[in-house]
């Protein structure tokens, strides 16, 4: 059992130098990830995935050359080609889905805006993770992410205070794009909400997901994304998701066979968190640890049925700056929280 304490790396310097620093200090994390994608995939598969890296690398190469330079970093830092690397961050050039199931919540409250996740994922990854703080030369508000070993993070906040988390979704996907761990690097250099929805809508997707938006100045946004629609406005306050699109447009494109065999609580777990009273922080807590329906609730537990649990949980206090960051299910850890200058505040 965690004990909701999410260990932390401190990275400093230029993109390339980031990302030496994370690939020396998770090394052997990042060879076993590295080993264990490996030997889950089979020939034919790895070789269509190469292909599908090294094509989408090309575009990366112009579109975000600082993510170039860090995963050349990270690789150089853990002894592995930077192609290997892109992969670990490249689920989508992989057939089959990923179970990581989340519930996300976006609220504009009296004090400003707050976005939350509970992130699910197969038992034991929580103990994989890592909080990544980014201070760089080239990134001029830094950042910080909740990250596996080797990869450009799953969720985060910007020293701007703009903050997103992330939902899964089963629906079309395209041949040609980036992945979306470097769509969520991307959207982080931007500083307000205004700015991360221009650049979801510029970037070419390659799979369905929803981003929920936060800023400090209180602004509250969210999309659904198909690769063929494009992003497609979420509205209200608060706005909650799970695994399934909920707009019109989006839900047309929605493989309800593989949503019923990957996440068959997205549903029950969306009607959960709408019951739910959101206009504060302690209402998004209530919310992240509701037990309601288990195991396959909000605060999730492994089923036969849908065999993960939450990983992790955070808060993004976007006008404080701050990130409440809870290692494994809410509901029997700790938030500890990191403020404006990425080191423990509680």
């Amino acid at each position: 059992m965690s004990s909701g304490k999410i260990p932390i790396l401190h990275l400093r310097g230029d993109a390339y130098t980031r990302g030496r620093l994370h690939g020396v200090a998770l090394s052997t994390s990042i060879q076993t990830s590295f080993g264990r994608l490996r030997r889950s995939t089979a020939d034919r598969s790895w070789l269509c995935a190469e292909r599908r890296a090294a094509n989408s690398w090309r575009l990366l190469e112009s579109v975000a050359p600082t993510l170039v330079a860090e995963i050349k970093g990270i690789a150089d830092g853990s002894g592995l080609a930077p192609l290997d690397i892109y992969l670990l961050s490249a689920f989508e050039f992989f057939d089959g889905a990923i179970a990581s199931g989340c519930t996300t919540v976006a609220c504009a409250t009296g004090a400003g805006a707050v976005l939350a996740q509970n992130w699910d994922a197969h038992p034991g990854t929580e103990e994989e993770l890592v909080l990544l703080v980014h201070d760089g030369t080239d990134d001029h508000d830094g950042l910080i992410m909740v990250t596996s070993p080797g990869t450009l993070g799953w969720v985060g906040m910007n020293r701007a205070g703009l903050a997103f988390v992330t939902n899964d979704l089963m629906l079309d996907a395209a041949a040609h794009g980036i992945p979306s761990l470097v769509v969520r690097r991307l959207i982080l250099k931007e500083r307000h909400a205004a700015g991360a929805l221009a650049t979801l809508r510029r970037v070419s997707h390659l799979s369905g997901r929803c981003y929920l938006l936060a800023d400090a100045s209180g602004q509250v946004d969210g999309v659904e994304i198909s690769p063929s629609i494009g992003p497609v406005t979420l509205t209200g306050n608060p706005i909650v998701h799970t695994n399934h699109p909920v707009t019109p447009a989006v839900a047309i494109m929605e493989d309800i066979e593989t949503v019923a065999r990957v996440y068959p609580s997205s549903r029950e777990r969306l009607r959960a968190a709408k019951l739910h009273c959101i206009s504060d922080v302690a209402g998004i807590r209530r919310l992240l640890s509701d037990t309601n329906g288990s195991p396959d609730a909000i605060c999730k537990t492994a089923s036969s049925r849908e065999p993960t649990q939450t990983a992790f949980s955070v808060i993004f206090d976007c006008r404080s700056r701050r990130a409440s960051i809870c290692l494994g299910r809410p509901d029997r850890g700790d938030f500890h929280a990191f403020d404006t200058a990425w080191t423990a505040a509680a």
